[in-house]
């Protein structure tokens, strides 16, 4: 029986990651990348700024010297003044009675920030996991190992709704069944094949059908 559900935050709960792509593809134009929002959609949805900042500086893209840190708090200023919710998801968290968390590769106070501005904090209190809380970030399992440890619940009783590539590794490779949601704008086309391909147990095409998936378990 499932007692607790885990949400990702970005794509899932927060319509960002087609703000993010647009963001930071206008950004990576200024220096000089050559990247579609397609291309980063599919290479790097679900990656911190971080990690996708050091990815191109090693891939030579980027410049050595560029201040990564400065950088990733840049764009997630013009990300979080962009951020909206993805449709229906009050309702959703409104209909489903089971405690709630969020796993996040999002900074903790971006996550509180984006929950507190769509009214939906209550639905989290004191639940709510980041990656700058352990080693490495999805989609290593860290960040759903320590969230299981700290909701004391075996990962059999729990279950992960994702939207990305990278954060389904990180909830299957933590033992945890997972559903693939697609509403978020960013969504392409073959997506769910994807997550698919990882062993999602399901897929859900938006908050109305993952109201429907959850209620029967």
């Amino acid at each position: 029986m499932i007692e607790h559900i885990i949400f990702d935050c970005d794509g899932v709960l927060i319509d960002t990651e087609m703000v993010a792509a647009e963001v930071v593809v206008e950004w990576l134009h200024t220096e000089k990348v050559d990247i579609t929002v397609e291309q980063f959609i599919r290479e790097h949805t679900g990656k911190t700024f971080t990690a996708i900042i050091n990815q191109l500086k090693e891939q030579q893209q980027l410049p050595g010297h560029l201040d990564t840190h400065s950088t990733m708090l840049e764009l997630e200023t013009l990300v979080r003044n962009n951020m909206r919710p993805i449709k229906g998801v009050s309702e959703m968290l409104e209909q489903i009675a089971l405690p709630k968390s969020v796993v996040s590769n999002s900074n903790i106070d971006y996550v509180e920030e984006a929950l507190e501005k769509f009214s939906i904090t209550h639905h989290f209190t004191d639940t709510v996991f980041s990656a700058e809380m352990v080693a490495k970030a999805k989609p290593s399992p860290m960040v759903y190992e320590l969230a299981l440890k700290s909701l004391n619940k075996e990962k059999d009783r729990v279950i992960a709704i994702e939207d990305s590539y990278t954060g389904v590794q990180s909830a299957i490779g933590a033992g945890i069944p997972t559903i693939g949601f697609l509403g978020g704008s960013h969504i392409l086309d073959g997506h769910g094949e994807r997550l698919k391909s990882l062993g999602v147990i399901g897929l859900a095409g938006d908050h109305q059908e993952l109201t429907n998936i959850l209620s029967e378990l």
